[in-house]
């Protein structure tokens, strides 16, 4: 006969089998919890691998995550940073955020300032890690006393190397090492419609950045006094206005091309024209001012006078452009060589000057209109270079060759009438 359990042992036999289960489902969840995170500690250990060897991206590689656009240009930018990774920003937001962080630190704020008053305030850009900067010679200005700023902040005085008003350069340098300067690039490796950047103070706001592109190369651009002429200007239409003075024009991938120098304005803001001096002016006249504390230049002994119509019709010239010689220096090494200046006194606006001379159509070659050409010529010679000019003497070209250039100054840049 079978004995039938009582309901104690039912509900006996029925807590031990829930307490069974119980335990099974515990140590099933345990052991799976265990598994994850062994897999999760696999899964650190090998992700860790694979940024050591291949960075953030092949980290989202390995995920399956496209990342074809992103681009490292010339200096990490960290890609999980603040609230979005850096994969979300454009290409060309990219570069200028690695381009602010690189270049920055190269640039300074130039302050000058006369007796007990303040003459301008620029920017410059640290040429070497022991203390030369150069900046634009108007910043300096009339200035006698000089503060540069640095980005961290802090600030130090400098003194005067040297300058030379007809590039508008101007070497400072200051007691300091380790400093970071900047890297050149060349006016020749750029481009029209190449994306450029400039870094300066405009208005006081320091260390900005504005964008633009490159709009024109090769252009010749009056100096602030009107008599000199800089040639092979840089035309950008990124954002200028005053206090950008002596900063850089950087390309994208953080060299100097130039340094800005000047706007196009009628109204005296920005107009969206401005023009840098190329960088490798800056490093030439940067490095004779360094080496010698000053920039000689070549220039012909004569007094010469841009031709226009009138004065061609008045003088019955067969052409209306180039520059007539109207004296020479006797004696002088134009004279020497055989350029003949005029001999007909008349009266030309407030001047007196002499016409039936030599018109000067050729310098080595290089046609000559009018004082641009003439003075851009120029610029890159030395005193005792010799030249071939060629003239338009009685009706015919002619060269005379071999024709030493004196020392250009100021006063002799005026020798010349427009």
């Amino acid at each position: 006969m079978k004995i039938r359990p009582t309901l104690k042992e039912m509900l006996i036999a029925f807590i031990v089998l829930l307490l069974s289960l119980s335990v099974f489902v515990i140590l099933l969840v345990w052991t799976r919890e265990i598994e994850r995170e062994n897999r999760m500690e696999d899964l650190r250990i090998a992700l860790r691998e694979t940024l050591d060897a291949g960075g953030e991206r092949a980290v989202l590689e390995m995920a399956g995550i496209p990342v074809s656009d992103i681009h490292y240009s010339y200096e990490d930018i960290p890609l999980f940073a603040g609230d979005r990774g850096t994969w979300k920003l454009s290409e060309e937001e990219r570069k200028g955020i690695a381009l602010y962080s690189k270049c920055a630190p190269s640039v300074v704020k130039v302050s000058s300032a006369s007796g007990g008053s303040s003459v301008e305030d620029g920017a410059g850009v640290i040429l070497s890690a022991d203390g030369f900067i150069v900046t634009n010679n108007h910043v300096i200005g009339t200035g006698d006393r000089f503060t540069v700023g640095f980005f961290d902040g802090s600030e130090c005085e400098a003194e005067l190397v040297g300058r030379d008003p007809v590039s508008d350069l101007a070497v400072i340098k200051v007691s300091r090492e380790g400093l970071s300067a900047i890297e050149t690039g060349s006016m020749h490796s750029v481009s029209v419609g190449e994306n450029v950047y400039a870094i300066g103070h405009p208005y006081g706001y320091d260390w900005s950045l504005s964008r633009g592109v490159i709009s024109g190369l090769g252009r010749r651009i009056r100096g602030r006094d009107g008599n000199t002429v800089i040639p092979g200007m840089i035309q950008t239409d990124a954002l200028i206005n005053p206090g950008n003075s002596g900063g850089p024009l950087l390309t994208s991938d953080g060299r100097m091309a130039g340094m800005i120098s000047s706007i196009y304005s009628e109204s005296g803001k920005g107009e969206g024209i401005a023009f840098a001096i190329p960088a490798e002016t800056v490093l030439s006249v940067s490095g004779s001012i360094i080496s010698a504390g000053t920039v000689e230049r070549g220039w012909l002994d004569l007094l010469a006078i841009e031709l226009n119509p009138v004065i061609a019709e008045y003088a019955s010239l067969p052409v209306d452009k180039g520059v007539l010689i109207s004296e020479t220096v006797p004696g002088g090494m134009s004279a020497s060589a055989g350029l003949m200046g005029g001999s007909v006194a008349t009266q030309y606006g407030q001047s007196l000057i002499y016409i039936g001379g030599d018109v000067i159509v050729a310098l080595d070659g290089s046609r000559i209109e009018g004082y641009d050409d003439y003075f851009s010529f120029f610029f890159n010679t030395r005193p005792g270079d010799k030249v071939d000019v060629t003239v338009l003497r009685n009706g015919e070209e002619m060269t005379i060759e071999d024709v030493v250039l004196i020392k250009q100054d100021e006063g002799n840049i005026r020798w010349i009438a427009r």
